[in-house]
């Protein structure tokens, strides 16, 4: 019996030798560049998937194996990472003190090709070049204007904001305000839109909420911005409705530019399917120009100056007028024939003259 317990003992005692874990201690603190203590920087050992953590002076204490090669991984988000090898007897305690420097990362370069305002409540910005291509009876920029609020009548430029009418809608050109007394309520007497596309750089149209710098009237304002004419640029069309030409450019080294727009045009072959037959004669044209001379990088004068002229000669001759009356016995249709003497006859001259002393 003794025999075999001390056999046992002689087998068991090797075992235990052998599975005896050899451990080393390695304590220090983390710091950055400035020798300040990094909290809560990660402490792995390579190869590993857990580890510790920095406490909030930057000190830690971690058990690492003996007798063979390792490495530990000092992290910390913000900072490059750290590798430090190491080979410890068993029972060892090393202490150390690791540097974390900060990532720098340098940005990509950004070139700001083009600046634009910040959004304001109730601003609707126009393009200009749909104003142009804008199939429309009357002016293109307030045909857009009216796709977007109505209005009860092609043939009139004006349009219908929150219930105001069209004397309640603010028009300004180049900060100018545009007074219109000269409209009339019925649109086949109605001339040439007062803006002129082809003239137009920027349109930001103002359903509500506009800045005081506008004015006290509350339907809408409609801002038109004119161009600054780089180099020499000129158009000219025709149609059966309007004819228009269209010239820019600089002149006097540069100093002096010029915007220069004639239009004309005429309704007579839209307002041949009025109810009420007789010759409708309307006429209209006007002249706009815009001319701006810079004395220095800080001083320069604007001058805007708009003719307009607008006749509308009407020659009434008869109208028809039927109805359809039904009873029991029979179903008969009435007309009454009305013919008409006289003429009306509208004519009209407006000018516009604004000058700009600006100072940059």
């Amino acid at each position: 019996m003794k025999k075999h317990l001390f056999i046992i003992i002689f087998f068991f005692i090797p075992c235990a030798s052998f599975a005896q874990i050899h451990n080393a201690i390695i304590k220090g603190v983390v710091l950055n560049n400035n020798e300040n203590p990094i909290s809560n920087a990660t402490i792995l050992i390579l190869g590993k998937t857990q580890g510790i953590c920095t406490s909030d002076s930057g000190t830690f204490s971690i058990k690492v194996p003996a007798q063979k090669a390792f490495a530990l991984i000092f992290t910390h988000t913000g900072y490059a990472e750290v590798q430090k090898d190491f080979f410890l007897n068993d029972g060892d305690e090393k202490n150390i003190i690791i540097h974390l420097n900060e990532l720098s990362k340098t940005l990509d370069v950004v070139t700001v090709t083009d600046e634009k305002e910040r959004k304001e409540t109730g601003l609707i910005k126009i393009n200009p070049q749909n104003a142009i291509t804008l199939p429309t009876t009357t002016g293109g920029v307030e045909g857009l204007i009216k796709t977007l609020v109505g209005s009860n009548n092609e043939l009139t430029s004006q349009y219908n904001v929150r219930g105001g009418n069209y004397d309640e809608n603010l028009v300004y050109i180049n900060d100018f305000e545009i007074f219109r007394p000269y409209l009339v309520s019925n649109g086949q007497q109605e001339g040439l839109s007062f803006i002129n596309p082809e003239m137009v750089k920027n349109i930001n149209f103002y359903t509500g909420g506009f800045q005081s710098k506008y004015g006290d009237k509350m339907s809408s304002v409609l801002d038109i911005q004119y161009k600054k004419p780089a180099s020499f640029n000129g158009s000219l069309y025709a149609s059966l409705l309007e004819q228009g030409l269209f010239l820019s450019g600089k002149i006097k080294n540069e100093k002096a530019s010029y915007l220069l727009g004639l239009r004309n045009k005429t309704n007579q072959n839209l307002l041949r399917s009025q109810p009420i037959t007789g010759a409708y004669i309307p006429s209209a044209s006007d002249l706009q120009s815009l001319i701006t001379y810079k004395f220095s990088n800080r001083f320069q004068i604007e001058f805007l100056s708009i003719l307009s002229s607008s006749r509308f000669s009407y020659y009434p001759e008869s109208v028809k007028k039927t109805s359809s009356v039904f009873s029991p016995f029979f179903t008969s249709n009435l007309g009454l024939d009305t013919y008409f003497e006289g003429a009306e006859k509208d004519k009209y001259f407006t000018s516009l003259f604004a000058f700009t002393l600006a100072h940059n």
